[in-house]
């Protein structure tokens, strides 16, 4: 169960699309590092209104599937008001608890939040069942030590050593810090 005190307040997701946020992380071009290709299958946890999953499904292509789950209901009607492509797919789930496939994506995309779940053990073995082998799960996340005050209280973030242990205990075999910047991280795991 996710505490309420952890999550993002939905009465705030339209700051989630803005200009101010497109031109800070630029997402088509930050996701396109990654070497998510098309025809795969991603799931972008925490989708909110679709800020990431608009452009993997770009990235994807048609023949592709991104699944957007997010706890809350507004945020995914958001998205379906910014009318996605057919090869986006909405879905509601109470995390840690994830109802899709055993072995069905070939990624994972957590932007901002595994700083939101509790417990963060759980949805790091929920990530690892539902991965394809070879599949990857990538965590965008801020630091806790972070220069600036934007993102969550910084009680509540993770630091690197937090997260790769949660996911080495879940079964992945590397888990590599592969970006940085002054106030958030990205984690790659497979």
């Amino acid at each position: 169960m996710l505490p309420d005190e952890r999550r993002f307040d939905h009465k705030k997701m339209h700051a989630l699309i803005g200009p101010e946020r497109e031109a800070r992380w630029n997402p088509i071009r930050f996701l396109s590092k990654l070497g998510i290709q098309p025809g795969q299958s991603v799931l972008d946890l925490g989708s909110g209104p679709g800020f990431w999953s608009l452009p993997l499904a770009e990235i994807i292509g048609p023949k592709g599937i991104v699944w957007a789950l997010d706890v809350s209901q507004e945020m995914l009607d958001l998205l379906a008001q910014r009318n996605p492509p057919t090869q986006v797919h909405l879905l509601r789930a109470e995390l840690p608890k994830i109802e899709l496939p055993n072995s069905s994506l070939d990624w994972i995309w957590a932007a901002f939040v595994m700083h939101e779940v509790t417990p963060p053990e759980e949805l790091a073995s929920e990530m690892r069942r539902l991965l394809k082998e070879n599949g990857t799960v990538a965590i965008l996340d801020w630091r806790p030590d972070a220069v600036n005050e934007a993102g969550p209280p910084r009680h509540h973030r993770m630091s690197v050593d937090q997260i790769t242990k949660y996911m080495h205990d879940s079964g992945f075999e590397s888990v590599k810090q592969t970006w940085q910047d002054d106030d958030t991280y990205l984690l790659e795991a497979q």
